[in-house]
C-alpha cells in the first residue's frame, strides 16, 4: 500500500507522495464529489508548442478561458503578457475519465486544476488542486519530493480523506 503524508498549512493542505500518473489520477478522483468535475489549466499561448493531437485533446475539452489566478498565494513567477502586464489567458479543460486525467497529467506534470459543479460559473469552484515538486536533498542528484496540494481543507476532511485511506496508507503530519 502506497504511503502518503498529509501536511496542513494555514490556507491549504499538501499530500506528499511518490505516485505514478495513474495513481495521481486515482487520488484526484477522490476530490470529485457529486456532480463535480475537474478542470485542468493550460496557458493558451503555449498551445502551438504541442502536437496536433494534444491541441485537439485540450481544445475539445475546453470549458472556460479566463485569466484567473487560483492558487492560494500571489502570482510569483512573471507570466504576464504584453506591455499592459495582463495575465495570460488560461484554458480550463475537463478531464472526466481516468484516461483523460492521466493524459492531462502527462501534458503538464506540475498541473493546476479546479473542482467545480457542472452547472456553475468558474468563480464557484469548490477546490483548487495543484501538483508541485521540491528538492528533497541538497545533493547533486535531482531527487524530488512531489506534493498534491488542495485548498478546501473542510471538504478534504468531510469527503476525501476516508476515500484516500481506503486505497493509500495516509498519515497526518502536524
Amino acid at each position: 500500500m502506497m504511503k502518503l503524508e498529509i501536511n496542513l498549512k494555514q490556507t491549504y493542505g499538501m499530500i506528499k507522495h511518490n505516485l505514478s500518473s495513474e495513481e495521481i489520477a486515482d487520488l484526484l478522483s477522490f476530490f470529485v464529489i457529486g456532480d463535480s468535475m475537474i478542470l485542468f489549466s493550460f496557458y493558451e499561448r503555449n498551445i502551438n508548442l504541442f502536437d496536433l493531437s494534444t491541441q485537439k485533446f485540450i481544445l475539445e475539452r475546453s470549458i472556460f478561458v479566463n485569466s484567473e489566478w487560483v492558487l492560494p498565494w500571489g502570482e510569483s513567477i512573471p507570466h504576464w503578457d504584453g506591455p499592459n502586464q495582463t495575465p495570460p489567458a488560461i484554458i480550463w479543460f475537463s478531464a472526466s475519465t481516468k484516461e483523460d486525467m492521466i493524459k492531462a497529467i502527462e501534458i503538464d506534470n506540475l498541473f493546476r486544476c479546479v473542482v467545480i459543479k457542472r452547472s456553475e460559473s468558474f468563480g464557484e469552484y469548490s477546490n483548487v488542486l495543484f501538483h508541485q515538486e521540491y528538492y528533497s536533498s541538497i545533493d547533486e542528484e535531482e531527487d524530488y519530493d512531489y506534493y498534491l496540494g488542495f485548498t478546501n481543507k473542510d471538504l478534504f476532511f468531510e469527503d476525501t480523506l476516508d476515500k484516500i485511506k481506503k486505497v493509500f496508507k495516509a498519515s497526518l503530519i502536524e
